[in-house]
C-alpha cells in the first residue's frame, strides 16, 4: 500500500496536501514548504490535521512508540548527537534497539556511502561538509528504516558525491524502500524521481509521473515552475526550431539526438 496522506494542513504552510506513495518508489517534493511535509512524517510536528498512513497504519504517537526504526529523515544540514563519528553510530543503534554485530553494521555502512573505516576515530567536527551528510546518511540507514526522508536532497554536494548518493536511492528503490526527496532543484526531480509533487501557493499544484509532469506542454508554458534545463532544451528546440527531438534525462543522448536531426 505505502504511504498515504490525506489532507495535510499546518498553519499557513500547507493547505490540504493529499497524495499516495507506492513502496519502491523515489518520489519528489517541490515547494518552499515541502520540508514541512517530511518533518510531519518523520514525527517532529505534531499540531496539524490530516491523515497520514504507512501500510494502513496511521502515522501517529503511537506508530513511532512502537515502530522507532521505520522511518528516517536525512537533512542536508544535519545535526548529531555525539561529538565522533563511531559513538554516533552507536548512540543512534541503541537508540533504535537494532539488535546484532555494531562493529560489522558500521563498516557495512560506512562502505555503502564510500567513506574509509579509518574516519570513525574521527572528530565530527572536523569532517567537510560531504562527509557530514554521508554520515548522516549511513548512520539513518544503518537501522533499517522502511521510509527514507532526504529534506533538500544533494544540497551542497559534488557532482562525485552526488553519483554516490544517486547510486545509494536506486539501491533502495530496489529494496523495496520508499523514499521521498524535497528539492527545489527541478533539474534533480527530473533526473532521480520516478513521481513528482509540485507545491505552489501552499497547495499541490501538479501530481503525478515525473517524466509527464515535467515534458507537459502545460508546465512548459506555464512558467509557474521552472523547467529541468534539458527538457527546455528539448522543448525550445521542439516549438522553435521544429527539431524533432525526444525528452532525455541523460545529456549525452540528447546530445546524439541533435547530432542525428540536425
Amino acid at each position: 500500500m505505502g504511504l498515504v496522506v490525506n489532507n495535510l494542513k499546518y498553519k499557513d504552510y500547507l493547505d490540504d496536501i493529499s497524495f499516495r506513495i507506492g513502496n519502491n518508489r523515489i518520489f519528489g517534493i517541490y515547494g518552499d514548504n515541502s520540508k514541512y511535509i517530511l518533518d510531519i512524517i518523520n514525527g517532529d510536528i505534531s499540531d496539524y490535521s490530516g491523515n497520514i498512513q504507512y501500510d494502513k497504519n496511521e502515522i501517529n504517537e503511537s506508530f513511532y512508540k512502537n515502530n522507532s526504526s521505520s522511518i528516517a529523515l536525512i537533512d542536508s544540514m544535519p545535526r548529531f548527537y555525539t561529538n565522533k563519528v563511531e559513538e554516533e553510530f552507536r548512540f543512534n543503534l541503541q537508540l533504535r534497539k537494532v539488535s546484532g554485530d555494531y562493529d560489522k553494521i558500521i563498516k557495512k555502512f560506512i562502505g555503502l556511502v564510500n567513506l574509509k573505516e579509518n574516519i570513525l576515530g574521527r572528530s565530527i567536527n572536523t569532517l567537510s561538509r560531504s562527509e557530514k551528510y554521508l554520515l548522516t546518511i549511513a548512520v539513518n540507514l544503518s537501522f533499517g528504516p522502511e521510509v527514507i526522508l532526504f529534506k533538500n536532497y544533494a544540497l551542497g554536494l559534488d557532482h562525485k558525491n552526488m553519483k554516490i548518493l544517486a547510486t545509494i536511492i536506486n539501491n533502495l528503490k530496489e529494496d523495496h524502500k520508499l523514499v521521498i526527496i524535497t528539492s527545489n532543484d527541478t533539474n534533480i526531480l527530473y533526473q532521480y524521481t520516478d513521481e513528482t509533487l509540485l507545491l505552489d501557493n501552499n497547495q499541490v499544484y501538479k501530481n503525478g509521473q515525473t517524466d509527464k509532469i515535467f515534458t507537459s506542454p502545460e508546465i512548459m508554458k506555464g512558467g509557474i515552475i521552472p523547467m529541468p534545463s534539458i527538457t527546455k532544451v528539448t522543448y525550445l528546440a521542439k516549438t522553435k526550431k521544429s527539431v524533432k527531438l525526444s525528452y532525455h534525462k541523460d545529456t549525452r543522448d540528447i546530445i546524439k539526438d541533435i547530432y542525428k536531426h540536425v
